[in-house]
């Protein structure tokens, strides 16, 4: 094997050029290949879409009920409900499917 930086003659089982430090291609791709085992098995955490509906359905529940005691309109507390569950949806939902493909 030869070193891709310096072109100094390598060993087969070299994982670094002794000339010059750099990592030799088959460590690189081994440890790429470790980082994308790791990634596959402990996926970042995001909302699923059952987790999604419930939160929404909650903040449609909860939000409008202060606006029935104060003198505020019962639809503004609908449409921070609605607001905020765009936005969690956005941004969960959305981009858990992102990172499935």
């Amino acid at each position: 094997m030869i070193c891709n930086n310096c072109g100094t003659q390598l060993g087969d089982d070299a994982r670094f050029c002794d000339a010059c430090g750099t990592q030799t291609s088959s460590e690189q791709a081994r440890i790429e290949a470790e980082s994308e085992r790791k990634r596959q098995e402990n996926p970042p955490a995001f909302l699923d879409v059952k987790t999604a509906l419930i939160i929404t359905v909650a903040l449609f529940i909860i939000l409008p009920i202060p606006c029935l005691f104060a003198d505020v309109p019962l639809i503004l507390g609908f449409a921070t409900a609605g607001v905020m569950s765009a936005i969690l949806i956005i941004f969960g939902v959305r981009n858990q499917r992102k990172f499935k493909q």
